[in-house]
Formats: C-alpha cells, structure tokens, sequence
C-alpha cells in the first residue's frame, strides 16, 4: 500500500500546533516530505529542512515524495561565449531562492536574504539569466558574507564584488539561488555532489562572470 495513503491527514496532526515550528515538526513526524510541508503551510523549504534537523527528525528527509517531472535539457555546448539559461532550469531541479544582492550606502552591497549555513552550490540571476555558479565548502552564509566584503586579498571575491556592484549601480537586479546537495559514493570511495554539479553547470551554460578574458577558468573545464 502506498505509505502517502497510511498518514494522518494534515489537519489532524497539527491540531494541537502552536507555532510553525511545531506545525512543522507534526507534519515531519506524521511522514510528510519537506516538499509537502514546505506546500502545505506555504514557508521557505530551507526553513522546514532547518526545524527538521533541529529536532533530529529525519525519516521524512529521506524518503520523500517525487513528482516526477520531464527531464531539463541543457545544451552541451563547445564555445566560449555565455549561454543565456533561465533560472527555471536550476529551481526545477531542486535549487531554491535565498535572497537578492543590494547597494548600501557608501558605494557597499549588502546580502538581503538568509543563505543556508551549510556547504553546496550557489547561482547569481540576473535579467532572468543564471550569470554565475559557484560552491561553497565552508558554508553558503559565509560565502555570501565574502563577497559582500569584497576583500582584494580574494581575487574571485573581489571580482564579483565588483561585477555585483557594477550591476545594480546599472539598475539591474541580482538575486541568488542555492542547492544543498546530499553526498555520494562510487564503489565505496565518497563523492562530492556539490563539486559535480557546479563543474557540470559551467561547462554547459558557460555562465558570463565565469568566464574571464573570453575563456572559462581551466579548473572548471
């Protein structure tokens, strides 16, 4: 029988929740996906995935439920020059907003959102079109706070600083998109998702503030 039919209905396990925390941690105990609690009680996923491990409640994390969806196609393309690519491409795949760069008094830009404290893959979005893909092994929040500082001491920091700043004082927006992918393994031997997925992403979409001088960096291709 599928499982999805043997849970209580959502209403009944939240009937005696106060707090979303605790409508969240109801619904996680009673077998719901953070997909599904994320839907039912319309907040961001990051922030059920967060409650969720906070309360050591994790069978619902891997076991969720899938839609199945029609597979993306990303071209494969043997150039140079950026692929236009719509953020839709990497939120259908499971990336998720985190928030939008913005300019701060004194020529600075600031990170107005929350990005999630653990390691993965990021995305810049500008005019509708991924610009930037990068991974963090230290923690998405900390890397967000890198770039807001712009340290020269940081070449790619710095870079794209200057890219961020450059773009908004132009009156474009920049918005940003993050993945937390869990690990692998092949054969017994661990395996970085992350680090797959974001020199795959390059070596497809070719994003435009990934590529430096006309070429993308020979460490991602």
């Amino acid at each position: 029988m599928n499982e999805t039919m043997e849970r209580e209905p959502a209403d009944k396990l939240m009937l005696e929740a106060k707090t979303t925390s605790d409508k969240i941690r109801a619904l996680g105990s009673g077998g719901y996906s953070r997909s599904e609690i994320s839907k039912l009680l319309g907040i961001r996923y990051q922030h059920v995935r967060n409650v969720l491990l906070d309360a050591g409640i994790t069978g619902g994390l891997k076991q969720e439920v899938v839609v199945p969806q029609p597979p993306v196609s990303i071209p494969l393309v043997e150039t140079t020059k950026a692929v236009a690519t719509s953020p839709d491409v990497l939120t259908q795949a499971g990336f998720f907003a985190i928030g939008h760069w913005a300019l701060v008094a004194g020529g600075g830009i600031e990170f107005v959102g929350l990005a999630p404290v653990e390691p993965g893959v990021y995305a810049f979005v500008m005019e509708n079109s991924v610009v930037y893909v990068g991974i963090s092994n230290r923690g998405l929040r900390g890397r967000m706070r890198q770039y807001r500082r712009g340290d020269p001491r940081q070449r790619t920091s710095c870079r794209i600083n200057g890219l961020i700043k450059a773009a908004l004082a132009d009156g474009r927006a920049v918005s940003a998109l993050a993945a937390v992918p869990e690990e692998s393994s092949w054969h017994g031997l661990p395996v970085s998702t992350a680090s797959g997925l974001e020199i795959a992403l390059i070596r497809q979409i070719l994003p435009q503030w990934n590529i430096q001088i006309g070429k993308v960096r020979k460490s991602q291709i």
